[in-house]
């Protein structure tokens, strides 16, 4: 699915406007992301868990030129997803 589809997916469901839904999907990335990039894990219950995992920077070699490059830190994001978001899922297959 698409943002537009996301959103008018949404509007339907609870009967409000596309652009309120899509204020909500903006507020909602934002708080998301200014807590991950604060090493914050961001719960979502019945959905799962978004868990910040900061990278060191390091050294790799780059094998087709033997040259060394510096790999600068990073913040991964791993998804948890709840038992009960697997169990719904489970259920349709």
């Amino acid at each position: 699915m698409d943002h537009k589809a996301v959103t008018g997916q949404l509007a339907k469901i609870l009967g409000r406007d596309s652009k309120d839904i899509t204020a909500l999907i903006d507020g909602l990335a934002t708080t998301m992301r200014d807590n991950l990039c604060d090493m914050n894990t961001v719960a979502l219950p019945g959905f799962g868990e978004f868990i910040p995992e900061k990278e060191d920077e390091h050294i790799q070699n780059d094998l087709s030129t033997g040259q060394q490059i510096l790999i600068p830190p990073s913040i991964n994001i791993k998804f948890s997803p709840s038992a009960i978001l697997k169990r719904k899922i489970n259920d349709r297959q």
